[in-house]
Formats: structure tokens, sequence, C-alpha cells
């Protein structure tokens, strides 16, 4: 499934899809963190519903930003559309986690057997553990990455053909992807020094560019 698509021409994309839409869209993904946060807050019972609520909500934020990219026509309700595809999307999202959480496992059990059995206090080993946490993790994060993709674009498909498929999309392209987290980087600086007022723009900027990733890989891979 491997694009030649330029990574440039992704985020050129992006760009064109926003445009006529970055009032629309800087408002559906504000009121996608809002809902996300005010659940959240709920006594008790706060992280449960957080845990429900995210998934529905990222397939719905997902379909809208398909929609943008695609050219097509992109209603704020789009962003609760993922709770027609409520079951699918938990299923995927709660399988995504538990695939995750099975790889951080042995890392774990080494803090565990290092920290208790062994009373290791070096901070060389413990950096060079959390480093090679971050180089597992990260390929593991991009190998299941797509699959809320797979979800919003195709309301027939389960989780776990949506998770394979997402996997399948991914094969030969991790180095593509994370070539455009990294062009992201520079506007993540910017926006701690501007307190945070540019992640305004860049956050629909970034997901829309992730989108254009996934919906290349769809077409030209």
């Amino acid at each position: 499934m491997k694009s030649s698509t330029p990574v440039r021409d992704l985020t050129v994309t992006a760009r064109e899809g926003l445009d006529g839409n970055w009032g629309k869209s800087i408002g559906v993904m504000a009121a996608y963190l809002i809902l996300l946060v005010g659940v959240r807050l709920v006594p008790f019972a706060g992280r449960l519903l957080e845990l429900i609520f995210a998934a529905p909500l990222t397939v719905g934020m997902t379909v809208y930003l398909l929609a943008t990219v695609r050219k097509q026509s992109n209603p704020f309700s789009l962003l609760f559309s993922g709770f027609d595809r409520f079951g699918t999307s938990l299923c995927t999202y709660l399988l995504i986690m538990l695939i995750m959480l099975i790889w951080m496992i042995p890392f774990g059990v080494v803090t565990a057997v290092l920290f208790f059995a062994f009373h290791v206090t070096s901070p060389l080993i413990w950096a060079l553990l959390i480093l090679t946490m971050i180089a597992v993790m990260i390929p593991i994060q991009m190998r299941y990455s797509l699959a809320l993709y797979v979800v919003a674009d195709d309301p027939s498909v389960r989780a776990r053909q949506a998770v394979r498929r997402g996997i399948e999309l991914m094969k030969g392209n991790y180095g593509r992807l994370g070539m455009l987290w990294l062009r992201f980087v520079g506007w993540q600086l910017f926006g701690i020094l501007t307190l945070g007022i540019s992640f305004i723009w860049l956050a629909p900027y970034f997901m829309a560019s992730i989108t254009v990733f996934y919906d290349d890989l769809t077409t030209n891979g």
C-alpha cells in the first residue's frame, strides 16, 4: 500500500481542503475538545465517560475532516456521526488500547524488576529504558493509527477488520508518517512560544494533514 506522494504535497492538500473551512474546522475541533474535557469532569464517572465518548467523537471528527479534505459537504453535525457507528467505534478504540497495553507489559515488568529486585537507581539505565520504550511504542502507535479512520470511512466495517485494514495501509509508510509528524514540530514549538494561541489553527491543520495521509493511501497506495 506504499504511496509515493511527497509529504509536502499532503500538507498542501490539507490547506486546500481547509481553505474556506478554517472557521468551521476550528469550531468543530473546539467542540470536540470541550466535549471530551467536559465528560472527564463529571464526578466519579468522568474517566469512564471519556473512555466511552472518545471513540465516537474521534470517528465523527474524522468523518468531518474526510469530507473537508475531499471537498464534500461538511456540516458541523458530522462531528456526532460517530454515534451512528457507536459499537464499532468503541470496540475498535478498546481493541487498540488493549493491544497497546499488551505491548507495554514487558516494560512494566522490566521496570518492576529493576526497581524492586535490583534497586537500580542509575539515571543512565532508566534513560535507556525510557528511550527503548519510546523507540518501540512509536512504530506500534503508527501501526494502529489509521484504524479509526477506516471506521470513519466505511460504516460497514467491523472492529477487527478496521484494525487489519489500518495495518495494511501502513505497510511501507511508517517513514512517511514520521516525516509528516516531524513537519509539525516547528509549528508546535511556535505554539508554545505563543502561549498556545497558534494551536487554534495548528490543531485542525495537523489533523487534516493526517486525514490527507490516510486518504492518499486509499487512493494512491
